[in-house]
């Protein structure tokens, strides 16, 4: 931990008047910056940037706020509606730069307006290996990747949120909504709560990281390939509770679920 945590701390003391803005999501890799950064500059050169829209998932949402509220970290919501930019809503293959232009924009603002003049994500090594049309929106407007200056991958960040404490430093992989809404399908509202509410009833049986693709009038569910045995098990009872989105037809996956396996084909940063 010891060396790995010098790293960070070393990129985030040579900061511009060492304050830092940090677009939060509350997964593992914007909590454990924040706390590193707390530890670092001090609470009071920390700004937490969450961005509200229908593509967060509302259990991300709460814990975020939760989160950075038992802290007491400055932690703004910043509402930010994708769905009215026509190239994100359309979800062609490059809908993640549009919407990480637009939405970096937005949070730039923000940190400006309260004075802050660094914003970061929580970007890692293991990410640029990884198909992410978004990067190419940060990096046009200078958004700093704290974690990929210091070197570290995810398991590292996750080794430092473990001896954080960090009440989610196990938690799976996610991604905005969007990404379970497969390429040139037209993002609505409806289809975007259909697959968090779909994602929250698996997740309340035990399936922690699954997805949700849905294809108009078909879900396709993936989970991890290890509870592929034990989702046949209740298949039945997950039937009966998809009947309220009215799809026509639910089908399994039996690859299982696996991070970035439709990255650039049927929707992006998945």
């Amino acid at each position: 931990m010891f060396a790995d945590f010098a790293r960070i701390a070393d990129v985030l003391e040579k900061l511009p008047d060492k304050r830092l803005a940090i677009a939060f999501s509350g997964g593992v890799d914007s909590v454990t910056l924040a706390r590193a950064a707390e530890i670092v500059l001090g609470k009071e050169n920390v700004l937490l940037l969450f961005a509200d829209s229908c593509f967060a998932p509302a259990n991300e949402k709460a814990f975020a706020l939760e989160w950075a509220q038992a802290r007491k970290l400055e932690c703004v919501a910043v509402p930010f509606d994708p769905l009215a930019i026509p190239e994100i809503a359309a979800n062609t293959v490059k809908r993640c730069y549009f919407c990480k232009k637009a939405l970096y924009t937005a949070l730039l603002r923000e940190a400006e307006k309260r004075n802050f003049t660094v914003l970061a994500d929580g970007e890692n090594l293991d990410d640029q290996a990884d198909y992410r049309p978004g990067r190419a929106a940060a990096d046009e407007l200078d958004i700093r990747h704290i974690f990929v200056e210091a070197k570290l991958n995810k398991a590292m960040i996750r080794d430092l949120a473990h001896d954080f404490a960090l009440p989610n430093n196990q938690a799976p992989a996610s991604a905005c909504l969007a990404s379970r809404i497969p390429c040139n399908i037209a993002i609505t509202p409806e289809l975007l709560q259909k697959a968090d509410s779909a994602e929250n009833i698996l997740l309340a049986m035990g399936f922690a990281g699954s997805r949700v693709r849905i294809y108009q009038d078909m879900a396709k569910i993936e989970v991890a390939p290890e509870e592929l045995e034990k989702f046949w098990k209740v298949r039945q009872d997950v039937l009966a509770k998809f009947q309220s989105f009215k799809v026509k037809s639910i089908a399994l996956d039996l690859n299982g679920y696996k991070r970035g396996a439709v990255n650039g084909s049927e929707t992006p940063e998945a």
